[in-house]
C-alpha cells in the first residue's frame, strides 16, 4: 500500500514537473511546425497566383491535413518515450465505434448550444439580423463552410492532443485523476488567455471559466480512455458557437457561415465577444455537456456489460 501511494506522490517516479516541462516543450514545438506549415502553404498560394477555389479547396486541406498529422507525428512518439503509452492507440485507438463516439459529442455541443441559443432568442437577448453567406454564390458557401470544418477541426484535434492526450494523461501517471484534471484545464484556460489576448481587465478572473471547458473535456477523456468523444464535443463547440449560430454577435470572423447576430443580453450571461465561455450561458450549455457525457458512457458501460 505504500508503494502505491508513494507511486501517486508528484514528487516520485514520474515527476509532475517533468510532465509539465515535457509538455510545454511539445506544446511549442508543435505551434512552430504549424505556423510553419501555414506559412508554406501561403507562400505555395501565392507563388501560383491561386484563385480562392484552389486556396480552400487544395491549399487549406493540404494545410489543415499537415498540421493534423504533423501534431500527432510529432506528440506521439514522446508519449511512448515518457509516459510509456502506445502513442496513437492512447489517442485515437482504432474502434469500431470511433465514429459513433466523435458524431455524438459533435451531437451533444451542438444541442446543448443550440439550446443556449434558443433561450437568448426567447428572451430576446440575441436578434438574428440575417446570414452570413446571403446572396452569395453556392461555390462561395461550399468554400467558407469547407474552411471552417477543416480549421475548426484542426484546432480540437490539437487541443485535445496536447491538452488531454499528453498533459492530462501524463498527470495521472505522475499524480492522480482529480489533480491531473485540474492541472490540466487551469492550464488550459491560461493558454485560451494568452492566445486571446485578452487584456482589458485582471485576466486571473477569466481563468477558472476559459478552464471550465478543458474541465468538460477532460472529463470525457477520463470516461472513455481515448480522445474521440472530446474531439467531437471540442469541434462542435467551436465551429457552432462561432461559425453557425454566432452565440457571441461577432460580424467578422473569417469562417462565419451561418447567423449574422446581434447579442443585447447582460454580459453576465451571454458571455463578451470572445465567447460564451465567460458568462452564465457558457456554464450552462457545458453543464448540459457533462450530463450528456454521462449519458452516452454510461449506455456504452451498460451495453459493454
Amino acid at each position: 500500500m505504500a508503494q502505491k501511494e508513494q507511486a501517486k506522490n508528484p514528487f516520485e517516479g514520474l515527476q509532475l514537473w517533468k510532465v509539465i516541462g515535457v509538455f510545454a516543450l511539445v506544446f511549442a514545438v508543435v505551434q512552430i511546425s504549424v505556423a510553419g506549415i501555414k506559412d508554406g502553404i501561403n507562400f505555395l498560394m501565392n507563388l501560383i497566383n491561386a484563385n480562392n477555389n484552389v486556396r480552400a479547396f487544395f491549399g487549406s486541406t493540404v494545410s489543415q491535413i499537415s498540421m493534423i498529422a504533423t501534431i500527432i507525428l510529432i506528440t506521439t512518439p514522446v508519449i511512448r518515450s515518457v509516459l510509456n503509452k502506445p502513442g496513437v492507440e492512447s489517442l485515437y485507438p482504432r474502434l469500431k465505434s470511433w465514429w459513433k463516439d466523435f458524431l455524438v459529442g459533435v451531437g451533444i455541443s451542438s444541442a446543448a448550444l443550440l439550446i443556449i441559443f434558443l433561450i437568448e432568442l426567447a428572451l430576446g437577448w440575441i436578434n438574428i439580423t440575417g446570414l452570413a453567406l446571403d446572396g452569395s454564390a453556392p461555390i462561395a458557401w461550399m468554400r467558407t463552410i469547407w474552411v471552417a470544418l477543416l480549421f475548426n477541426l484542426t484546432i480540437s484535434v490539437m487541443e485535445e492532443v496536447l491538452f488531454h492526450g499528453l498533459l492530462l494523461q501524463g498527470t495521472i501517471e505522475a499524480w492522480d485523476k482529480r489533480g491531473a484534471l485540474f492541472i490540466s484545464s487551469i492550464i488550459f484556460g491560461g493558454f485560451k488567455i494568452i492566445s486571446i489576448g485578452l487584456n482589458s481587465t485582471n485576466w486571473l478572473q477569466f481563468i477558472p471559466l476559459l478552464a471550465f471547458p478543458g474541465v468538460i473535456f477532460g472529463l470525457a477523456y477520463l470516461r472513455t480512455g481515448n480522445l474521440w468523444l472530446a474531439t467531437g464535443l471540442n469541434f462542435a463547440w467551436n465551429i457552432c458557437q462561432g461559425d453557425i449560430l454566432n452565440l457571441t454577435g461577432a460580424h467578422s470572423e473569417d469562417n462565419l457561415f451561418g447567423f449574422i447576430t446581434s447579442a443585447k443580453g447582460p454580459k453576465w450571461f451571454v458571455g463578451t465577444p470572445y465567447g460564451i465561455e465567460l458568462g452564465a450561458a457558457g456554464i450552462l450549455s457545458l453543464i448540459l455537456m457533462a450530463v450528456g457525457i454521462w449519458w452516452w458512457t454510461e449506455k456504452n458501460s451498460i451495453q459493454g456489460n
